[in-house]
């Protein structure tokens, strides 16, 4: 390798690794103070650099919250797949994606389902900030056409009851799973009735009794 090629890919490298490190950085803070609480002087402390160095890499705070945005999407899209891709019945996939949602209740997956409640709002508040450059709206549709075609699935192989129209049933049911499991996750309990209940029982009851509900009848 010339000189000049073992340069350059020395020195891209380190910028690579620069930037894991300030987003690695970003995550611990956003997920600690929230998106609003956090500033970029926060940040470059916890990566123990100068603030000069994370604002060269990223030149707003809205960057990086995009950035770690992006990348929690493409892990719920590659859970979906993998779900999906599964030999089993549309039903089970189902219980296995509610599963996954119960798994967000683990201490750093509550932090992110925190993290992008806490982005919703951002954006609501000051959409202009953000615009449309995160990626993690891509995610989003191509999560949504994996589900669709689990819908597809879920017709053919007789798991679900033939009452009601699929993809009426399993998106409703779905919505209201995932949304419950992020008011637990980011409240750990029910704010309006007082229980001992803990949130991993709560959502394994509404799992067992969404699956009976789905169920094919007999």
């Amino acid at each position: 390798m010339k000189p000049q090629d073992r340069y350059k890919q020395e020195r891209d490298e380190s910028k690579k690794a620069r930037h894991q490190q300030i987003v690695q950085a970003a995550e611990s803070v956003f997920f600690r103070k929230g998106i609003e609480g956090a500033t970029m002087n926060d940040i470059a402390k916890e990566a123990g650099i100068g603030v000069a160095t994370v604002f060269r890499y990223f030149p707003t705070k809205e960057q990086l919250v995009t950035v770690l945005a992006d990348g929690i999407m493409e892990e719920i899209r590659i859970t979906f797949a993998g779900i999906a891709e599964q030999d089993v019945t549309c039903l089970e996939k189902i219980g296995l994606l509610f599963d996954y949602f119960i798994s967000m209740l683990e201490e750093r997956r509550s932090s992110f389902i925190k993290f992008l409640e806490d982005l919703h709002l951002s954006v609501a508040h000051a959409r202009g900030l953000y615009g449309d450059v995160s990626k993690h709206g891509i995610a989003g549709r191509e999560i949504f056409a994996i589900f669709t075609a689990m819908i597809e699935d879920g017709g053919q192989d007789s798991s679900l009851r033939s009452d009601l129209p699929p993809e009426e049933m399993l998106i409703t049911l779905v919505n209201a799973f995932g949304l419950f499991a992020s008011k637990l996750a980011y409240q750990k309990n029910v704010l309006m009735l007082p229980s001992d209940v803990e949130p991993e029982r709560q959502l394994l009851l509404v799992k067992e009794m969404m699956m009976e509900f789905m169920k094919a009848r007999s």
